[in-house]
């Protein structure tokens, strides 16, 4: 889960650059878009990944 975290980190923010040089209003609005949904998708996992490390340890400790 943090690896794919990462990953859509990455595309949100690479997508985010690229529409700061496109031309086309309509462009622009899609990559910018795309890129949002990237970067929640990004939130997302990591939020899953944190919520089940916290569960790994809070089972680790009381076994």
């Amino acid at each position: 889960m943090k690896a794919l975290s990462i990953v859509f980190y990455a595309i949100g923010f690479i997508l985010l650059i690229i529409s700061c040089f496109t031309t086309s209003i309509a462009v622009t609005w899609w990559l910018g878009g795309l890129a949002v949904v990237a970067l929640i998708v990004g939130c997302v996992f990591q939020f899953n990944a944190n919520t089940h490390a916290q569960q790994f340890n809070y089972h680790h400790h009381h076994n």
